[in-house]
């Protein structure tokens, strides 16, 4: 069995063996979210069903054993219940991830509830040959839209609607080799101590918000602390675009992707480090 790993846009990541396969942050409907060069928080949306099949079909998945939300904004969560029952697959998150399930159930989708199963940072959950750890994880500073999801989330929901719901990293472990996604770019100090993986999806949008000494000591506490040869910026990209167009960084005040690259360029020549930008429907074998 080959372990691949594909990037699917945003941080939306499909891992497989082949066999046995785990999507983290399924999100394929990327609605236009802008107006006036704002994100509309006031936008309403819903999953759009016709997106989710053709990206499916064109990353070639029809089958999961996991999705996992990192966390409930809509570029994380919006389609993951969607996901799930259309490849049979559980679905791992949060409470607040529960709540957009039971929504999307209350408003006549077909949501499968009893495969929801509820994270627990730093307990494992087998997924066929795979073993998922969800982690203790942190968003990127300036949070548009923090706080819990403490209702069920009905379509068509309002955009700050999809609140943070708290975060997670996710740890994807194999026989042949360990994935670590970790989707946005903020760290708690320590918290990957013990940790490594083989290739670490690593979040950088905001970064170039940060100072270089900031900069530095997030890649000194993913990078260096888990010791990754392979690393994949994600988030990086204009996660309101459609998936097929060609790929923008996010603009300013989002974020200066080309400062936070150039820096990462420079420590993973350092350290290494096989760095660069995830790419869109690129699968890499491990």
């Amino acid at each position: 069995m080959t372990l691949s790993t594909t990037f699917l846009g945003t941080s939306t990541v499909h891992v497989t063996d082949g066999v046995s396969a785990v999507l983290v942050d399924g999100y394929f409907s990327r609605p236009a979210l802008l107006k006036d060069d704002e994100l509309d928080l006031t936008l309403e949306v819903r999953p759009d069903d016709a997106k989710i099949d053709a990206a499916l079909a064109r990353a070639g998945i029809d089958r999961l054993d996991l999705v996992v939300v990192s966390h409930t904004h809509l570029d994380h969560a919006m389609d993951s219940p969607l996901v799930a029952r259309k490849t049979g697959a559980r679905l791992l998150g949060t409470a607040s991830a529960r709540m957009i399930a039971q929504g999307y159930a209350e408003s006549g989708l077909d949501v499968d509830l009893p495969s929801f199963a509820l994270a627990e940072p730093g307990s494992g959950v087998r997924a066929g040959s795979f073993t998922v750890t969800p982690l203790a994880a942190i968003h990127s500073n300036g949070d548009r839209i923090p706080g819990e999801i403490t209702e069920p989330l009905h379509l068509p929901a309002g955009v700050a609607d999809y609140r943070t719901g708290g975060c997670l990293d996710i740890l994807i472990a194999h026989d042949d080799g360990t994935v670590l996604v970790h989707p946005t770019a903020n760290f708690i100090p320590g918290a990957l101590a013990g940790i490594s993986a083989d290739v670490l999806y690593l979040g950088a949008g905001a970064a170039g918000n940060e100072t270089a000494e900031w900069r530095e000591a997030y890649w000194g506490a993913t990078v260096r602390t888990v010791g990754a040869k392979r690393v994949r910026l994600v988030h990086w990209e204009r996660f309101w675009d459609p998936i097929d167009a060609p790929p923008r960084p996010l603009p300013p005040p989002f974020d200066d992707f080309a400062t936070t690259l150039a820096q990462f360029q420079r420590l993973a020549a350092e350290d290494g480090v096989d760095l660069a930008p995830a790419e869109v429907w690129l699968r890499e074998e491990l």
